[in-house]
């Protein structure tokens, strides 16, 4: 059936051609493969318009809006694919509007009180005196502080975080070349001295386990540090800290954005910081930034431009 639908070749393509990151192609094979398990069908000129539309109201029995963007993404781009390579002759999306009614997902964010709180207590682990660590202990207390310091300097990703490479960290310049969602890349300044200092001293420390391995942070074996370990590093140090929310990775790349834009940091600049190929994408924190709405309302208001009695 792969060989029948065009599906190694279609990856190949991905992969190569596109260059799709594994992350990305994993997205689409399990897209692809749920809607060929669906139609139950081997003879690809067989499937129509139809057959489409039928498949979106079957996910929108399942799925929220944005998982069916993303499968109707995937399934758009491989039959664009397929009328490319001359495979099929007719593309059986050609005239269809996908209207979903969308939802409103606010990004999750901490009060900056609780960002002090996680912070104070990572560091009082590194240097509390009282505390007997090993080596890997004292090696993690000051790897976390420069996870931690990096993911609210910059809001990256915990993806684009753990990829983040030795060869592309700059300290001395105070700059990093991330990597990001479809391997566009961009350049973040590292703005404040405390996430300097973190990242400079882990280095020192990183330098002594001899590992050659490329990414910038790593675990106890010396390899890649995973997303999955990052998110346990902060709900770890989120429990010691007595704090009753469950924190993410991502709720710090939230929390700058909302910040900055109660800073009164224009939209496109923390589109640009964030890394987002579309400024709709950056506006959803206009709608949590709660802080920005009272002030415009206070200050800017017409209203306040007459008065009477």
């Amino acid at each position: 059936m792969l060989e029948k639908m065009k599906l190694e070749e279609y990856f190949e393509f991905c992969q190569y051609q596109k260059k799709l990151d594994s992350k990305t192609l994993k997205a689409y094979k399990i897209d692809l493969q749920q809607f060929f398990d669906y139609v139950e069908q081997t003879d690809i000129d067989l499937i129509n318009r139809s057959t489409i539309e039928q498949y979106i109201q079957f996910l929108a029995c399942t799925y929220k809006t944005t998982s069916i963007k993303r499968k109707y993404a995937s399934l758009k781009t491989y039959f664009s694919y397929l009328v490319y390579m001359d495979f099929i002759s007719l593309n059986p999306f050609t005239n269809i509007r996908l209207q979903l009614k969308e939802e409103t997902i606010l990004p999750r964010v901490f009060s900056l009180d609780t960002l002090e709180q996680l912070l104070k207590t990572a560091y009082s682990e590194h240097s509390n005196p009282l505390n007997k660590q090993s080596s890997f202990q004292k090696f993690s207390a000051v790897r976390n502080i420069a996870v931690l310091e990096l993911l609210f300097s910059t809001g990256i990703r915990v993806s684009e975080l753990c990829n983040l490479t030795m060869e592309n960290t700059d300290l001395t310049n105070q700059k990093i070349l991330i990597k990001g969602k479809g391997s566009k890349e961009r350049v973040l300044y590292l703005s404040n001295k405390e996430v300097i200092t973190a990242m400079r001293k882990y280095i020192v420390l990183r330098d002594h386990s001899k590992s050659n391995c490329p990414y910038f942070f790593i675990n106890r074996l010396g390899d890649r540090l995973s997303e999955q370990s990052v998110r346990t590093i902060i709900q770890n140090i989120g429990k010691k800290a007595n704090l009753s929310i469950h924190l993410t990775p991502h709720m710090f790349r939230h929390t700058l954005a909302t910040t900055l834009l109660d800073e009164g940091v224009d939209c496109r600049y923390i589109q640009s910081i964030l890394g987002h190929s579309s400024i709709k994408t950056t506006e959803r924190y206009i709608h949590v930034s709660l802080t920005m709405q009272k002030n415009v309302l206070l200050n800017k208001h017409p209203r306040h431009h007459f008065s009477f009695g």
